[in-house]
């Protein structure tokens, strides 16, 4: 595109948003008792010290292999393997595919001398030279399929125990910390907080909930799992409670449940059968964790075909609202907590050069197996037109933000839907929110992206923005961000920079040039082009590190004619 209008643009966002319209929102309720913030928007999955993750551990001498899961195991036994090559489990465009994975088993089992083996070793020898081909040729849904199918019973009273005090991660261990206090301030009794876990952004949400309900327990908080996740919620609606593990199939993508996990299957049917259930999960919580990396994931389970709330979502959102109840979402989950449009899926790149498509997420690596809906790609950036659950009244989410450089992504979403308020929360950190009058703190060690005001033309968007890091705080509305508090000192990790900003940091890390005394810079990457401009009206100040920046502009385009 050409110069003039992208300069164009960046003024353009820049006069998107003034103080004056701040302050044209309506008076904050009276204070009332109860958690100062009710949503907590974790930017990332959360990842845990558990004894199937013991990679995320700073110390293992706790693990016990005796009385602990410590990993998957596979079965390449006939009994296991037979199922998993039938037909009807394989387009028949991938059959020869099929055919490649029967003969690879078989290559492994020579190798690796045993039937049952552990997952980990299973995946290293698939990927070794012989069959690293096929392997590499596989989509996200095959290899699950593979994986599934061959997954072995698990071990009777041996689960995936979690400590949040041995995450390595320190600004994981604070986020979760800091919602603990906030749902001990909902009854603020001497009984520890209730804390209900519902893995529902997750493709198997079995294992996805398991280590965080022992990391809750671990700290002394009463917790019980809340087992709604897309396919119960089809099963209860169509009354088809007893066929949950063949609906997993078609809703999540997951086999085998109820081999692998016969007592929490039995339980999400119980679940299933029983309406009222979760509503009075809800009634005892005084916070819900909601875990998963998928946002269309938790769209189906707490909302019908019609994108109405189910009565387990109207009951999360009255006891929210009514300063009761605290939520707290992880990774691309987050994105659905909003009630504006939801970002689903797809890169900046692609976001840039093809724009922001309303619809479903392709299936991951969807152009292996051909399974790409027609005009996407595995990359395609999608939406969700009619919002997410409606935790979030004011803006567009997205998680993982600065180190996916989603940047382009979001601010395509927010232009192409009239959105005023698109924020964007990178790993590592969480944003705070009090529902009741918009106002936040970040939290962790890295930032939060506030873009306001976003336009576009057919390859370039164009925002007012500010960037926050963990300690900062100030008030979303529906037009932007006010009262804005920069955070004082060294909390913030200040890692090697990068100048990539489609997939990586490049944005925030150069943002350290207007900290030292710029008004602009320009980022290039293959044909993208990122500019970012601040003016007499922007503020900046160093932290950890980092640079805090509010009213500066960020254009990011597509420029193919100059390559």
């Amino acid at each position: 595109m050409k110069a003039s209008i992208f300069a164009a643009l960046l003024v353009g966002g820049a006069a998107a948003f003034t103080p004056a319209q701040a302050q044209t929102q309506q008076p904050e309720p009276a204070k009332a008792s109860g958690p100062e913030y009710q949503l907590f928007l974790m930017g990332d999955e959360m990842a845990l010290c558990s004894s199937m993750a013991w990679t995320h551990c700073n110390d293992t001498d706790w693990l016990d292999g005796e009385s602990m899961r410590t990993d998957r195991y596979i079965n390449l036994s006939d009994s296991y393997v037979t199922p998993m090559l039938d037909d009807a489990l394989w387009p028949a465009h991938r059959r020869k595919t099929r055919d490649d994975v029967k003969m690879a088993i078989e290559i492994l089992y020579e190798r690796m001398r045993s039937e049952v083996v552990p997952e980990r070793s299973f995946q290293e020898e698939f990927t070794r030279r012989a069959t690293r081909h096929l392997y590499d040729s596989l989509s996200e849904r095959e290899w699950n399929l593979i994986v599934d199918h061959l997954e072995m019973p698990a071990p009777k009273g041996k689960h995936d125990t979690a400590r949040i005090n041995l995450t390595k991660v320190r600004a994981k261990r604070d986020i979760l910390q800091a919602m603990l206090v906030q749902a001990d301030q909902v009854r603020s009794g001497d009984d520890m907080p209730r804390i209900a876990i519902a893995a529902a952004g997750a493709r198997d949400p079995i294992t996805a909930a398991e280590p965080f309900i022992s990391a809750f327990v671990s700290l002394g908080a009463e917790v019980r799992w809340l087992p709604i996740d897309a396919a119960v919620n089809t099963a209860q609606r169509t009354g088809k409670c007893d066929e949950l593990d063949e609906i997993r199939e078609q809703e999540l993508g997951t086999w085998k449940r109820a081999r692998v996990f016969p007592n929490q299957h039995k339980e999400q049917v119980e679940f299933c059968k029983a309406p009222l259930q979760g509503a009075k999960i809800v009634d005892w919580a005084d916070a819900v964790l909601i875990v998963g990396n998928q946002p269309n994931l938790v769209r189906k389970a707490f909302l019908d075909p019609l994108s109405q709330p189910t009565d387990l979502m109207t009951s999360i959102y009255l006891k929210m609202r009514a300063n009761k109840l605290v939520v707290g979402a992880t990774s691309d989950a987050m994105n659905a907590m909003t009630a504006r449009s939801m970002v689903a899926s797809g890169t900046s790149a692609e976001a840039l050069r093809a724009g922001a498509i309303a619809g479903e997420a392709p299936p991951f690596a969807c152009g292996k197996d051909d399974s790409c809906p027609r005009n996407m790609n595995a990359e395609s950036a999608t939406y969700h037109p009619l919002g997410g659950v409606g935790l979030l009244s004011q803006a567009t989410l997205d998680g993982q933000f600065s180190e996916l450089g989603r940047h382009g992504r979001l601010l395509r979403v927010a232009a192409t839907t009239n959105t005023q308020l698109a924020v964007g929360i990178d790993t590592r950190t969480a944003l705070a929110v009090n529902v009741l009058n918009g106002k936040f703190k970040v939290l962790g060690e890295r930032g939060v992206f506030f873009g306001v005001g976003a336009q576009q033309t057919e390859t370039a968007v164009a925002a007012t923005f500010h960037y926050l890091v963990g300690g900062a705080s100030g008030q979303m509305t529906d037009n932007g961000v006010r009262n804005i508090e920069f955070a004082e000192g060294e909390g913030v990790v200040q890692e090697a920079p990068t100048t990539r900003f489609l997939n990586n940091r490049g944005m925030v890390d150069s943002l350290r040039l207007l900290c030292q005394k710029r008004d602009s810079f320009n980022l290039v990457q293959n044909e993208f082009r990122l500019m970012v401009v601040g003016d007499e009206s922007t503020k900046r100040q160093k932290a950890g590190g980092e640079c805090q920046v509010t009213n500066a502009r960020i254009g990011v385009s597509w420029q193919p004619e100059t390559w």
